[in-house]
């Protein structure tokens, strides 16, 4: 009685259930906004800017979800596209679309009055279409997904060489020229490509010093002679035949857990060479081909900062592990980089199974760079 709505027109609340449950929303992915995702992971190689991304996402936003090559032409007006393109000026509006003509991601075509529209016949068949046409853009849809995976790939070269250039800094500041050191901390800050920081990093690596302390305590730790050069990771039990003074070096110099990496017997030998061969990425890095060691040695503490690896884990790894150890574990993670979660996590749990049940480290190196495509070899991390 109170109610204006006759009952036959009201509806219960079971039948709006029912109209509910019979419809099943499929998620399908929109063409248009995949492709706007490719254009704004792949703007810096296109050479477009944020605004030519805003004015690309108002016009594929006339287009229809189900993208056929009759509507990909937008007939909207300017006011109505500045609307769509969050406002912005006309003129800039113009600017941006004349832009990406010329980059060849759409096309324009005008009619003689300027107007965009499309002319049909008696047969609601199109005869003329005067407008923005996108076909350009949908076209290089494969080449853009291309782009987008080297870009990946250019960023990620990037941060490592980054990393590299900070570790450079960090370590050796008073060995670097006052306006080369200038340069490289303002490069870490600007948008550079690989090869601009890899020829920065060569010049950074050209000045500095070739035997300094740092570099010598490495040397002794590996080769305990200034005369002699190893060419294999031989066994830890091995006869000295050094002279007294090189004992008494080696002996003053002993880390207080070498007695628990001394005692780890390693399964089998390994070369400088074929230890480059097997840890490709890392060797890529290197500036000057590992020759011994100690080259070794020191490419694995170039390399930590970039994979996440803070100094006091790479400390506590060379204690527990010694130099050529700790050097063999951080190779096979910066290796298996793309297979291990957290690769601090992962070195800590070496370390700690080093010093606990000691490990074999050439058979650690040899599954972390040979298992290519699976897993890296599971650790308990506390």
């Amino acid at each position: 009685m109170s109610s204006p709505v006759q009952r036959h027109v009201r509806r219960s609340n079971r039948s709006y259930q029912d109209d509910r449950s019979t419809v099943t929303p499929i998620k399908t992915e929109d063409a248009r906004w995949s492709l706007l995702d490719l254009v704004r992971r792949c703007r810096k190689p296109l050479g477009l800017k944020d605004r030519d991304v805003a004015v690309l996402r108002g016009l594929l936003s006339f287009v229809p979800q189900a993208a056929e090559p009759s509507t990909l032409v937008v007939f909207a007006s300017n006011r109505v596209l500045i609307e769509r393109c969050d406002g912005i000026d006309e003129r800039t509006l113009r600017r941006r679309l004349t832009h990406l003509t010329a980059n060849g991601l759409l096309a324009r075509k005008s009619s003689p009055n300027g107007k965009r529209y499309r002319v049909t016949d008696e047969h609601a068949e199109a005869k003329l279409t005067y407008g923005i046409d996108l076909t350009p853009l949908f076209a290089i849809r494969d080449h853009l997904m291309a782009l987008a995976e080297e870009c990946s790939r250019e960023e990620i070269r990037c941060k490592a060489l980054r990393s590299m250039i900070r570790d450079i800094l960090y370590h050796h500041a008073a060995h670097i020229q006052p306006e080369l050191r200038d340069l490289a901390c303002r490069s870490v800050r600007r948008s550079l490509s690989s090869d601009q920081l890899a020829e920065l990093i060569e010049e950074l690596q050209e000045g500095l010093p070739q035997t300094g302390t740092e570099t010598s305590s490495i040397a002794d730790a590996v080769t305990v002679s200034d005369r002699q050069n190893d060419r294999h990771i031989q066994k830890s039990k091995k006869e000295n035949y050094e002279s007294e003074c090189a004992a008494e070096k080696a002996g003053s110099e002993k880390r207080p857990n070498e007695e628990v990496s001394a005692d780890v017997e390693q399964s089998s030998d390994i070369t400088v060479s074929e230890c480059m061969a097997l840890a490709k990425n890392a060797a890529s890095f290197a500036s000057v081909a590992a020759k011994d060691w100690g080259d070794v040695v020191r490419l694995s503490d170039t390399l930590a900062p970039a994979v996440g690896l803070a100094r006091t884990d790479v400390e506590n790894a060379r204690d527990a592990m010694g130099p050529l150890g700790s050097a063999l574990a951080i190779l096979g993670i910066v290796e298996a980089f793309d297979r291990i979660r957290r690769p601090r996590s992962y070195l800590q749990a070496l370390t700690k199974r080093a010093a606990n049940e000691g490990i074999d480290f050439v058979r650690m190196f040899r599954s972390l760079t040979n298992c290519r495509g699976s897993k890296a070899p599971t650790l308990t991390i506390a």
